[in-house]
């Protein structure tokens, strides 16, 4: 279209220009998505975090027929944290009606990322009865069955992966982890065949290495084992370059943090109570997740990220989904009722009609005082587990792109003792607001850890808790496997297999906390 044209290449004159050019087709009803998608794109140059939110949720508002369009708009909004929204997009009949199968994968693949999982297996199913044969489909599609439990399935659509490109390794690392390995049934030669072939220079090297550890773990090999964990901790660390400039000063920026009081907030609000669990990822936060999720008023929300998104809306200021310390900083001087109320519109809808709804973001424990002050009805349950258990059962699971201090004993051992003191800190400045279990106490009397739990959430004890049920349903989490399982105490204690490799950690967690 012509007019589209004009505005296309006025806008390469810079941003000014650009805006206007874009403002300037609003009055054509087939340009206005289009439009306000550019429009969105330009705020988020300038980092105008509110401003490019009013610009897609406009682009929302307006009846869209184009799956394509329909795709980036969702795109933009999930971006935003306007999630109900960008969900309806795809949900929209020309969305279901799209003969492309790269509409569906598309569809499917952001599903994936956000977790709905049940919702992406069946975009990802209509993609592949479309036609579509690749082994980032048939991956997709096995993560999704996997995570909503069906492991035979999961099994097969990995074996399929690898069938078409054996060196895809990420089907099969999952794979490694959908069973405890046997020397009847495990995939140890077919891993080292990938590993010679691919070498440690490959992106897929650490996945290799994993899942090497992971199968000789199991196969109770554990000197095979660790060396390739050691080589896939030392190949992954070599690919992110982490450095800890930044952690240090989130940390520093955290202990200086003073919002608002909480009493100033928001009083007890109506609506769905809102139940935290944060701490170390690994440390149990999913074993007590499905417990309270068995409740019958309560809902399973999954691992949030609304909190952090609403509280850059509050500042405008566009990042990444976890906190840093210009945040931080700049959250000090908002609104707390502002941010209580921004998340409550944007989570509370995930309860569906019941009393209380889980956000299980392990990371929260990072802004548990900003939660504390805006949500003073939340309820924050903290999960802790031994030092050298969920230091070692971070070290051992390979994270797709967060905790980068997890390929390092050292720098592991000091994001520990960061977030113990932090977390001490949060305590302080909040008494009474967040509950502390402990994971070896939960694993030894389910029963009375689950009733101190739902005293706290304000709930009442139902044996349900401990039930069928616990262990059914989706589970987005790296965890799906082992929660399936009835709860037992197999996992305490693990890392003492690996005591000898481990001495580096455990010198580094007996120092002081590090500033």
């Amino acid at each position: 279209m012509e007019a589209w044209r004009r505005a296309e290449a006025a806008a390469r004159s810079g941003a000014e220009a650009a805006r206007a050019a874009y403002e300037g087709v609003l009055d054509q009803p087939e340009l206005v998505v289009p439009a306000r998608l550019r429009l969105t794109d330009l705020e988020l140059e300038c980092g105008a975090v509110r401003a490019a939110t009013a610009q897609a949720l406009a682009g929302f508002r307006v009846p869209e027929s184009d799956p394509m369009l329909l795709l980036e708009l969702a795109r933009r909004l999930f971006g935003l944290g306007e999630v109900a929204a960008g969900l309806q997009c795809l949900r929209s009949p020309a969305i279901a009606a799209a003969t492309a199968p790269g509409v569906h994968a598309d569809a499917g693949r952001m599903l994936c990322e956000l977790s709905f999982y049940d919702l992406a297996r069946e975009r990802l199913e209509q993609a592949q009865r479309l036609g579509l044969r690749t082994p980032r489909l048939a991956y997709l599609g096995g993560m999704a069955r996997m995570y909503c439990g069906a492991i035979d399935a999961a099994e097969d659509a990995f074996e399929a992966c690898l069938h078409l490109d054996p060196d895809f390794m990420p089907a099969a690392r999952l794979l490694s982890t959908l069973r405890r390995q046997t020397p009847e049934h495990n995939h140890v030669d077919r891993l080292r065949a990938a590993q010679r072939r691919l070498g440690d220079a490959h992106a897929f090297a650490p996945l290799v290495h994993y899942a090497l550890f992971k199968e000789l773990d199991d196969l109770g090999d554990a000197e095979a084992a660790w060396v390739h964990l050691a080589r896939g901790m030392a190949t992954r660390r070599a690919q992110i370059g982490h450095g800890e400039d930044a952690e240090r000063a989130l940390f520093a920026a955290l202990r200086r943090w003073r919002g608002a009081a909480a009493a100033e907030a928001v009083g007890e609000a109506a609506g769905p109570v809102p139940i935290f669990v944060v701490g170390m990822p690994r440390s149990g936060t999913t074993l007590l997740e499905r417990l309270l999720a068995a409740h019958p008023q309560v809902a399973d929300a999954g691992e949030l990220r609304d909190f952090v998104c609403q509280l850059r809306w509050c500042c405008d200021r566009a990042g990444g989904p976890h906190p840093d310390a210009g945040l931080m900083a700049a959250s000090e001087g908002i609104d707390p009722a502002l941010l209580g109320r921004r998340y409550m519109e944007h989570a509370a809808w995930r309860a569906d009609g019941r009393a209380c709804f889980i956000d299980k973001l392990p990371s929260n424990f990072l802004v548990t005082g900003p939660i504390a002050a805006a949500l003073p009805q939340a309820r924050i349950i903290h999960m802790v587990r031994d030092p050298m258990d969920s230091c070692f059962s971070n070290l051992k699971a390979l994270f797709a792109d967060a905790y980068p201090h997890s390929y390092s004993q050292e720098e592991m051992a000091r994001h520990y003792l960061r977030y113990r003191g932090l977390m001490a800190h949060w305590e302080r400045a909040f008494p009474g607001r967040i509950l502390e279990v402990r994971y070896e106490a939960l694993v030894a009397d389910p029963e009375a850890e689950a009733r101190r739990v739902l005293g706290f959430c304000g709930l009442q004890w139902t044996p349900e808790v401990l039930g069928d049920r616990a262990r059914k349903g989706m589970v987005g989490t790296a965890s799906t496997v082992q929660v399936r399982e009835p709860i037992h105490g197999r996992y305490l204690g693990q890392w003492r297999r690996y005591a000898r490799h481990l001495v580096p950690l455990q010198e580094a967690l007996a120092r002081d906390i590090p500033e």
